[in-house]
């Protein structure tokens, strides 16, 4: 009897870039800087990170990021679907589910942690590269999301197995992934004259056309 091996159950990541990021860090780099010391601008609870600075909870700030009646927004949204439309089919409907900055400017990082949680359905989570050097900055870093089931098999010693994967990322990429897949992002050398910046937002797909029905 043949033997064979055969992967099932691939997790994607989806690696688009916008169209403009010149126009988007014009817009959003001075937005940034005018309010990083925002007393809002706290880490949330519980966040392991040293002294990443974040408007994750800061509502003022964050309905800026996708206002229609904002500059900031009507860009940021639509070159956001613009890349959206790359990754999904001609008939989709999806619902951003929050927007929000991470600035790293002195080595910070951010444990590891899913998009899970919360009221509302999130299916995927994007994250865009507005300010990153690949030189000087740490990307994204996935972790396998099965990693402890999997060292009771042969796969950690089989297939070049690795249970972390870092995409080879530039200034304007932009990512979207399984809510589910845990991330993280490890420290790297301070960078006070050209910080790491990314924005990140949460996506509930409403419809799509492949799956031929709404999602619950």
């Amino acid at each position: 009897m043949s033997r064979y091996r055969k992967e099932v159950f691939p997790i994607s990541i989806f690696h688009g870039g916008v169209e403009d990021n010149n126009k988007l860090k014009e817009l959003i780099i001075p937005f940034v800087e005018n309010t990083k010391n925002d007393r809002n601008n706290e880490i949330p609870n519980g966040w392991l990170t040293n002294d990443l600075t974040t408007s994750f909870n800061n509502g003022e700030v964050n309905k800026v990021l996708l206002d229609d009646n904002h500059e900031i927004g009507r860009e940021l949204k639509g070159q956001y679907f613009n890349v959206l439309n790359q990754f999904f089919d001609d008939n989709f409907e999806v619902k951003l589910q929050g927007m929000w900055y991470n600035l790293y400017r002195n080595g910070e990082w951010q444990e590891a942690h899913t998009h899970l949680g919360g009221l509302a359905p999130i299916h995927f989570a994007c994250i865009h590269f507005l300010s990153f050097n690949p030189q000087i900055h740490t990307p994204v870093c996935f972790l396998d999301p099965l990693v402890t089931q999997r060292a009771l098999s042969l796969e950690m010693q089989s297939n070049r197995y690795s249970e972390k994967y870092r995409p080879r990322v530039r200034e304007g990429d932009f990512l979207m992934f399984p809510s589910y897949l845990p991330h993280e992002v490890s420290p790297s050398a301070a960078t006070p004259d050209y910080p790491r910046i990314t924005l990140s937002f949460n996506i509930e797909v409403v419809h799509n056309s492949d799956l031929g029905a709404m999602l619950d």
